[in-house]
């Protein structure tokens, strides 16, 4: 036994069912949309708990934050005997340097094709942003992981379309994955994304009457 990191498509779903193929009395589960400092603590002090025997340590996240990250080092580093650490991840930057070199990488990703963003970019007009943001808030309610997924199809489609992003606007996209994974108002991320979009378009819809 090993420890490894595990990039998957959905982290908890697979540690949940990783755990269930587990003894029970031999594995401990620790998920969480982000990983935060006070869940790192407690996975901490559960690996100090003696065990009879083995003792693996499943811990998943959607998002990892760099302080729990740096509270967790030491411990993955240097594991107490018979204790063996598996992270289970999306993506390999999702975790800081110090813990991917320490820790070998198990890629299991599975390439997923992203479905079209729910409006069409093209006749996007600002009457349909108020239904939409209505629709959405009650579709995603607490997801932010079907957020992150939904804003993504949304830069694509635009990219398809034709829109050209400067640095500001691909940071106001950015800054939405942020916030999604912070539980921000769906309402709230989207409208800024939308209303830029409007603008972006309306943008170069001029350029092309210039020309």
């Amino acid at each position: 036994m090993q420890n490894h990191i595990l990039l998957v498509n959905d982290p908890i779903a697979v540690a949940n069912q990783h755990y269930e193929s587990e003894n029970p009395q031999n594995c401990r589960l620790f998920c969480a949309e982000e990983l935060g400092i006070e869940l790192a603590r407690e996975i901490i002090d559960e690996s100090y708990i003696a065990a009879s025997s083995y003792k693996l340590v499943l811990i998943a996240a959607n998002s990892f934050n760099i302080y729990a990250q740096n509270a967790l080092l030491k411990i993955l580093e240097e594991p107490p005997n018979q204790v063996y650490f598996v992270l289970f991840a999306r993506m390999k930057s999702q975790l800081i340097p110090t813990i991917r070199s320490r820790m070998p990488i198990v890629n299991r990703i599975k390439k997923e094709k992203l479905s079209p963003f729910s409006l069409s970019i093209s006749t996007l007009s600002l009457r349909d942003i108020y239904p939409f943001l209505k629709e959405k808030s009650k579709e995603f309610g607490t997801n932010p992981t079907q957020l992150k997924i939904e804003i993504q199809s949304l830069y694509l489609d635009c990219i398809k379309e034709g829109l050209n992003f400067n640095l500001k606007e691909m940071q106001l996209f950015e800054e939405a994955l942020f916030w999604a994974g912070h539980y921000e108002r769906i309402q709230h991320i989207f409208l800024v994304l939308l209303l830029m979009i409007l603008n972006k378009k309306k943008e170069k819809m001029q350029q092309n009457i210039k020309v």
